[in-house]
């Protein structure tokens, strides 16, 4: 990282101001961890041929905040780990992750201002496996203001400005955005609402090779809320205005559904389809892990159609916990030749033995099929484990996973089998 990127530093000047101008640290829940990891792979490089053995020896420390009482709010996760390379596979890496949001309640229910900034690593090429000469550090820092008018009961008026920042330490996709979001929202009765909203999203690549572009939209939108389950839709278009005056517009919106099979069980569904940047999807992921996917998407500096249908199933009691999960995506990029279709199906269930002791299995696939280039690939993968509480906060963990992937790229094929044993201190790492 010494000639990497590196998180925004306005980030962290306004965090520190925030934290020692007011009581926000004193109320603070600070968490740290640490974990040592020892890893076995029969193919470290994840080739076809030539497989080559390694041990990983991983040391990671990190802590968490948190910090939810009065105007200032502060949440963060940040983490330090580094692997060790015994037979030389790869050099030894170190990687860096902060993921963290401040905000102010400047005028209760009024006005707040809002930061966040995630540093993490992403893939370089998302069809090749991730392995070192495949990551690349990347930043997403925002900043701006939620204004909430009320007009009457009834209705409200909303207004969100916002600046963004992304920088990836490989590809040339640097770029600056500046967003205004505006809503108008109308309570049609106790449950629903409906209203209109809008949005603006100019975006700025430092390359001046690279061709800028503004996104402009208009939805309507509807939502509910009951006891026990949620829907909404929207429903509108997005325009592209490209520089090079290359414009492009399109039908946008989505359907999206929860409901609660009992008190521990949740399904959730979406279908849409919209007209975006893979900078703001990165930027969503890092938000909303549990609602985005990023791992499939190809940073690229183009304007794409993300076509998805998702369906979550959750549950959570004494007895299991298990999730599982259904997608069904289309990538449409608007010039580069990067057009994909996606299918995953996936479950992990994990099963506590007795108060100190757990298991869990997980099981996952996937078909990448890309429609400007002959490229299919299928990957499927397979593991289990189990968890032994040595006191409240010291836990060993013992992990073995299968993962193949048959490409119609031969080169791109292989498979590999893991297995490691993990010794953590302190609350879990979901960085």
């Amino acid at each position: 990282m010494e000639d990497g990127i590196r998180p925004n530093y306005y980030f962290l000047f306004a965090l520190s101001g925030i934290i020692f101008a007011s009581n926000t640290l004193y109320a603070a829940e600070i968490k740290p961890a640490a974990s040592v990891t020892a890893q076995y792979t029969d193919n470290a490089r994840k080739t076809p041929t030539n497989e080559m053995q390694d041990l990983i020896i991983s040391t990671r420390i990190g802590t968490g905040i948190d910090a939810g009482n009065g105007p200032f709010q502060l949440e963060a996760e940040t983490s330090l780990q580094h692997e060790k390379y015994i037979k030389d596979s790869y050099n030894d890496q170190q990687y860096f992750k902060l993921n963290a949001s401040a905000g102010w309640e400047m005028l209760r229910d009024r006005i707040d201002w809002q930061m966040h900034n995630s540093f993490s690593q992403q893939s370089v090429n998302s069809l090749n496996p991730d392995t070192p000469d495949n990551i690349q550090d990347s930043n997403v820092f925002t900043f701006g203001t939620n204004i909430d008018y009320r007009i009457s009961g009834r209705q409200s008026l909303t207004l969100n400005p916002e600046y963004r920042k992304f920088s990836y330490e490989i590809q040339n996709t640097d770029n600056q955005q500046t967003a205004l979001d505006a809503g108008w929202n109308y309570q049609l009765f106790r449950t629903m609402n409906v209203g209109v909203r809008g949005g603006t999203n100019r975006v700025d690549y430092d390359d001046p090779l690279v061709t800028d572009y503004t996104l402009n939209s208009v939805h309507l939108t509807l939502s509910s809320t009951r006891s026990g389950y949620s829907y909404g839709a929207d429903i509108g278009t997005t325009r592209v205005e490209r520089e090079d005056d290359n414009n492009v517009q399109g039908i946008t919106g989505n359907i999206r559904w929860s409901f609660d099979i009992t008190g521990s069980s949740n399904l959730r569904t979406y279908i849409g389809s919209e007209i975006t940047d893979t900078n703001s999807s990165l930027l969503d992921s890092s938000i909303n892990p549990d609602e985005s996917n990023f791992s499939y998407t190809q940073i690229s500096s183009d304007a794409l159609r993300n076509s998805t249908m998702r369906i979550n199933y959750l549950k959570d009691d004494a007895r299991l916990k298990s999730d599982a999960w259904i997608k069904l995506s289309r990538y449409d990029y608007e010039f580069a030749l990067l057009d994909r279709d996606v299918q995953a199906v996936g479950i992990k269930l994990t099963y506590p033995l007795s108060a100190i002791i757990s298991t869990g299995i997980s099981t996952s696939y996937s078909q990448t099929e890309l429609t400007d280039t002959p490229r299919e690939d299928n990957e499927f993968s397979f593991g289990g484990n189990i968890n032994y509480r040595l006191s409240r906060r010291l836990l060993a963990t013992a992990n073995l996973n299968y993962h193949s992937k048959d490409s119609t790229i031969e080169t791109a094929s292989f498979n590999e089998l893991t297995l490691f044993a993990r010794l953590s201190y302190g609350y879990d790492f979901n960085l």
